[in-house]
């Protein structure tokens, strides 16, 4: 009962993150960075999960943005990559380190950044300098740690609440 309602609340939180990226953070931006949500959920997803869950969940979350906007397969490459990363590293590190946790955001958001800035400059032919995507990168990485260690605490009582609740029943 416990892995079916933490499963539940991952599809929540997959929802949820999905519905306000599209529909809430591309539609604003501070200081010319948008938060990435969907990047924010797969960091979250990997402190709680296993390498395996968060690489299914990263694949199912790039995929269904390639499908929804006709990418070129970028985001399911970027997302897996990452989430397979992150279920990597979070298996040794301590989830509950808040040092790791930016350790971990700042690789995921550099590692994302990068890749769609190769990409812009590989497909779509066009150039950004170097400096501005450094600054871009550095604002983006400020500006999800922050978003990932709240979606984290909001996330972490749930699983902490279902946990409870499951114990309770046992005992």
């Amino acid at each position: 009962m416990q892995r079916v309602l933490k499963i539940i609340v991952t599809i929540l939180l997959f929802i949820i993150s999905l519905s306000i990226q599209l529909f809430i953070f591309n539609n604003m931006s501070l200081f010319g960075v948008k938060p990435n949500m969907l990047l924010i959920s797969i960091i979250v997803v990997s402190l709680y999960t296993s390498i395996y869950s968060c690489t299914i969940y990263s694949f199912f979350l790039g995929l269904i943005i390639d499908l929804m906007f006709g990418g070129s397969g970028m985001f399911t490459i970027s997302y897996t990559a990452i989430g397979m990363l992150l279920g990597f590293i979070n298996e040794d590190y301590m989830k509950e380190n808040y040092f790791s946790i930016i350790i971990l955001t700042t690789l995921s958001v550099a590692l994302f950044e990068t890749v769609q800035y190769f990409q812009s400059m590989i497909i779509l032919s066009s150039y950004v300098s170097f400096f501005f995507f450094l600054k871009q990168v550095i604002l983006s990485i400020l500006l999800n740690v922050v978003l990932v260690f709240i979606i984290r605490f909001i996330f972490g009582k749930i699983i902490e609440h279902i946990d409870k609740k499951q114990n309770r029943i046992y005992w």
